[in-house]
């Protein structure tokens, strides 16, 4: 009798490629999706994928402007009149529909256009859609090209990397703040409740320019400051080693309990941006998920937001408390120096540290968020130093090239990419 022979063993490897095959983002054959077949097929078929992108983009950045809105409202520093408007009437908002809407018309245009006319379906008719489409950058303000330029452009290639990332974004935060984007410095001292006038005055003590005691008590009390604060501030020299932990928090003496101050404020602050950023996302982009099994979708989206909220707080806190042990070593003798790549140093620990309490899926996508920031910084720097010329229009070739290349893999190979840019893809140009 002969004995059945056993199932040809599958690999890991084969076994997730054909997972991923079989996910619905990630199912790319033509005969899963109907292809246009002429001219009215195509400019038909173009029109109804844009609408849709444009749509679900403007949806996303209108219901996260309506919810952050409405925090401002619930503090009262907005009035309730205006939220349909401020939301749903906002340019960015619009600007952002008309950026994805744009690039799902050009690239499905585009894309199937050569198909028809060359008879072929391969990488090429990707790579050359993706590239044109690229060009609906330019819907956007012209001050986020750029950024949305690197992310892009970053998007091919989690720890080390998000802590290199920020320790060049932290020197220059506390050294060349003009390098970096204004709304971005504008959050960071936002979030890092770090008196702007302390970062100043420490940048001037690094550089080795004097500082006086006029523009140190001015600083110093606009922030309630303490008797102790008043007096260190009153009696610090032209030229400190180091400008002291009560120029940088005037209110508390004890850096201990700032660093605790701290840590609850940010952690308190963050809660509702954050629940903003995890839940928007989760009811317009991922409905069927949560209609199936709401209370996992519920749970694990909570969780995902106070993990990051614990991740900034203990970022912020440990980035400040570094500053402080820095001062008080200085204080007690045992260092006598205060150079500029010391908040290089400090922004890596930092980092490098926080990024655990994030989930592993999560790190690389933070740090791929701040490396464009790290690098226009870098950049800026390069540039005052003459160090290296500006290329007009630049954002809008990189953004180009990085969707030409982008878009060629999407098509044909899709599980090379990220999970995160699979999904944003698919939800919003879908296949072509």
């Amino acid at each position: 009798m002969n004995t059945p022979s056993p199932p040809p063993r599958v690999s890991s490897y084969q076994r997730l490629k054909e997972k991923l095959v079989r996910h619905p983002s990630e199912r790319l054959e033509p005969k899963d999706w109907p292809r246009p077949k002429n001219l009215k097929e195509l400019i038909n078929h173009a029109v109804k994928g844009g609408a849709r992108a444009f749509v679900l983009a403007y949806g996303v950045r209108a219901g996260v402007n309506f919810c952050l809105y409405l925090l401002k409202v619930m503090r009262k520093r907005a009035p309730l009149s205006n939220i349909l408007a401020a939301s749903f009437q906002n340019l960015d908002s619009i600007r952002f529909g008309a950026m994805f809407g744009s690039f799902a018309l050009l690239w499905k245009f585009v894309n199937n256009g050569m198909r028809l006319y060359r008879g072929k379906d391969d990488r090429l008719n990707g790579l050359v859609g993706g590239a044109v489409a690229g060009l609906g950058i330019l819907f956007e303000k012209k001050e986020r090209r750029v950024d949305i330029a690197q992310q892009l452009l970053v998007r091919n290639g989690d720890a080390w990397l998000f802590g290199l990332t920020c320790a060049q974004v932290l020197y220059s935060y506390t050294m060349q703040p003009a390098t970096l984007p204004p709304d971005f410095y504008s959050f960071m001292l936002k979030a890092a409740r770090c008196p702007e006038s302390g970062l100043k005055l420490n940048a001037k003590n690094v550089r080795g320019l004097p500082i006086t005691t006029d523009e140190i008590l001015a600083g110093v009390q606009k922030l309630r400051p303490t008797p102790r604060a008043l007096a260190v501030a009153s009696t610090i020299p032209l030229y400190p080693t180091a400008t002291p932990c009560e120029t940088l928090h005037p209110w508390k003496d004890s850096c201990n309990a700032v660093a605790v101050e701290r840590f609850t404020k940010v952690f308190k602050s963050m809660m509702p941006v954050y629940g903003t950023l995890h839940f928007v996302p989760m009811i317009l982009l991922r409905r069927k998920h949560l209609q199936k099994d709401p209370a996992k979708m519920i749970s694990r989206t909570t969780w995902a937001t106070l993990k990051s909220g614990a991740f900034l707080a203990t970022f912020v806190t440990l980035y400040q408390y570094q500053v402080c042990m820095h001062r008080n070593l200085l204080d007690a003798g045992w260092i006598k120096f205060n150079h500029k790549y010391l908040y290089y140093l400090f922004g890596f620990t930092c980092s490098y540290s926080a990024i655990f309490l994030e989930d592993k899926k999560r790190r690389s996508e933070l740090a791929l968020y701040v490396l464009p920031k790290a690098l226009q910084s870098f950049y800026q720097i390069l540039y005052q130093k003459h160090m290296i010329i500006k290329i007009k229009h630049f954002e809008v070739l990189m953004t180009s090239f990085a969707m030409g290349i982008i878009m060629s893999f999407y098509q044909e190979e899709a599980d090379v990419l990220s999970s995160f840019v699979r999904k944003i893809m698919y939800q919003f140009v879908q296949k072509n």
